[in-house]
């Protein structure tokens, strides 16, 4: 499989994965953010998680179906009658129209879980500045901080910590066993940030949209990118 790299070399870029747990607009939303700062970014959709935005966003309605079961949705076959290049066309197209990304769509790049081929898989991806996990499933969690390297999420994950580059984690899961805080523990240890996606209300948010901007807004911080798109506590006045 060749992969695109489109204008990647122009500047940095991030990887963005997006796992079987609930809340991936929280992902969409900071792929559509960095893209419109100027950064390239290489979009990963685990099994999982197309099955969630699914359920939950309404996208990949047929397409999913071939990706998770290899079964018959609208194409005629199953996957392997369907190349890759194609399907993963048709997968960006419609995130493209879905968070209208027309004059960013050179900027990104969505990337088949299991094409450990990919450059992101090696530490000499040296344009890529970090990797966030967005929402982060238990399972995933778990495999990142075993280092079990079974698909293109986890292997880049492990890579972004073996070179000591920024990965953000952002489990999504409540109440938390013993088993998710020791993991979650472990990957801090490891050098990674834990950003659980929890709303904040000192900013009084008015839609959804201001409860995702926060989160994305936060995960900015972590990156270390300037923005302005969530309101910061300010303090109270010492009168």
């Amino acid at each position: 499989m060749k992969e695109n790299l489109d204008i990647e070399a122009d500047g940095y870029s991030y990887i963005i994965a997006l796992t079987g747990a609930s809340g991936a607009i929280y992902g969409f939303s900071l792929l559509k953010t960095l893209i419109n700062r100027s950064f390239f970014v290489h979009l990963i959709i685990s099994k999982p998680g197309f099955k969630v935005i699914k359920d939950e966003l309404g996208m990949f309605t047929g397409i999913s179906d071939i990706y998770t079961n290899g079964g018959e949705a609208g194409t005629g076959g199953n996957r392997e009658d369907y190349s890759l290049s194609s399907f993963n066309l048709d997968i960006k197209n419609e995130i493209i129209n879905r968070f209208e990304l027309q004059e960013g769509c050179c900027r990104f790049a969505f990337l088949d879980e299991n094409f450990l081929e990919a450059r992101i898989a090696s530490g000499s991806a040296k344009n890529v500045k970090g990797m966030i996990v967005i929402p982060c499933s238990m399972g995933s969690l778990s495999r990142i901080a075993n280092g079990i390297s079974g698909n293109l999420i986890e292997r880049a994950a492990d890579v972004i910590l073996k070179e000591r580059k920024k990965l953000i984690i952002c489990p999504r899961e409540t109440p938390l066993n013993d088993i998710h805080l020791k993991n979650m523990l472990s990957l801090y240890s490891s050098g990674a940030v834990i950003l659980p996606p929890v709303p904040a209300f000192y900013n009084k948010p008015q839609t959804v949209s201001d409860i995702i901007d926060f989160i994305t807004g936060k995960i900015l911080d972590a990156l270390d990118i300037e923005n302005d798109i969530y309101v910061r506590w300010k303090g109270y006045d010492s009168k």
